[in-house]
């Protein structure tokens, strides 16, 4: 879900841009779903970087799931939803209009596709620490840890909605300061989109550097053709990570920096483009560029990962688990 959209007036959107994200939701929802069962189905891509993208899948598949439910009973309904008792409209409020969850689950799947880049970092760039850092129980607990923090960054939203009183609306935006917003919005830039991004930017700038230097010393030394596969493995999984990178920073740039360009509401605003019809359907756009980042990633899997391919070939073509489950995997290893 768009991560400013109800601290800076959502602008009212057309019943067909609903359909397409609540589409974008269901299609997230099967393609993230299609890569935690083809993972956990295939044995040989049973290693410690495929459970961490079965954990990234895991958090693009609840945005997803979030996204769908949002566009399927908010500002354009395409059924109606109206809670009878107050708690349940007390939790319809706080959790899912104020996006609290929307917040929280973006959050969670870019620190996320940073514990997968960290975990490429350690193995490429310091590979005699790898066994030694990496550990199951670091693993887990660094997984615990970003799906704290993620769901803690967003707690102040839990109170910026609350029931409304009014009989045609079931929710009612109340900041607790009239700043609110604006920090909010310059808090969630810098800590959801500059700082992963540009983390994430420089680890795989450090590994290609490393990955090439690799390639001119094994040029050298004459190495055999194991050395190079390893290696060419490698950098096709690198560069499958970069894709899925690069397409995060096109996907959510639009969206941030349109915000940021706009950070009051559009009668306070400092430009007055900011209530212009133009501003209105950039956000829409951005909003959808938002929402598909979550559901691209199993589609650049298909295209960038070979291993991942094959493996889907061997969870529903019964002709190729034989041959799938003899593959060597030589992609994650460590060294």
């Amino acid at each position: 879900m768009n991560a400013t959209d109800e601290l800076n007036e959502e602008p009212t959107v057309e019943k067909w841009v609903c359909q397409i994200m609540a589409a974008e939701g269901v299609i997230g929802v099967l393609g993230n779903l299609l890569v935690c069962y083809v993972i956990i189905r295939v044995k040989f891509l049973h290693n410690l970087t495929n459970y961490l993208l079965v954990n990234l899948a895991v958090a693009d598949m609840l945005v997803c799931l979030q996204v769908f439910l949002y566009y399927l009973t908010s500002d354009c309904p395409l059924i109606v939803v109206a809670p009878v008792s107050n708690s349940v409209r007390d939790l319809f409020c706080r959790l899912l209009q104020s996006k609290y969850l929307a917040f929280a689950l973006t959050n969670a799947s870019a620190y996320n596709l940073c514990v997968v880049t960290t975990e490429r970092y350690i193995a490429i760039v310091h590979p005699l620490h790898y066994a030694r850092k990496l550990t199951t129980a670091r693993i887990a607990t660094l997984i615990a840890l970003i799906w704290v923090i993620s769901f803690v960054l967003s707690l102040p939203l839990l109170f910026t909605m609350e029931p409304s009183n009014d009989a045609n609306k079931i929710c009612s935006i109340k900041y607790p300061h009239r700043l609110f917003a604006i920090l909010f919005s310059i808090f969630t830039f810098l800590f959801s989109y500059l700082l992963p991004l540009t983390l994430m930017s420089l680890a795989y700038y450090k590994m290609q550097v490393t990955l090439k230097r690799q390639a001119k010393a094994l040029n050298l030394q004459h190495a055999r053709a194991a050395a190079y596969d390893l290696l060419i493995a490698r950098q096709n999984l690198v560069s499958m990570l970069k894709t899925v990178l690069g397409a995060l920073i096109v996907l959510w740039t639009v969206d941030y920096f349109a915000v940021l360009l706009c950070l009051q509401s559009t009668d306070k605003a400092q430009f007055s483009f900011c209530g212009s019809m133009i501003y209105r359907h950039i956000r829409i756009f951005a909003n959808l560029l938002f929402n598909f980042n979550s559901v691209i990633n199993p589609i650049i899997y298909e295209f960038k990962y070979k291993k991942f391919r094959r493996g889907l070939k061997v969870a529903f073509c019964r002709c190729s688990k034989r041959q799938g489950g003899n593959g060597v995997d030589v992609e994650m290893a460590p060294l």
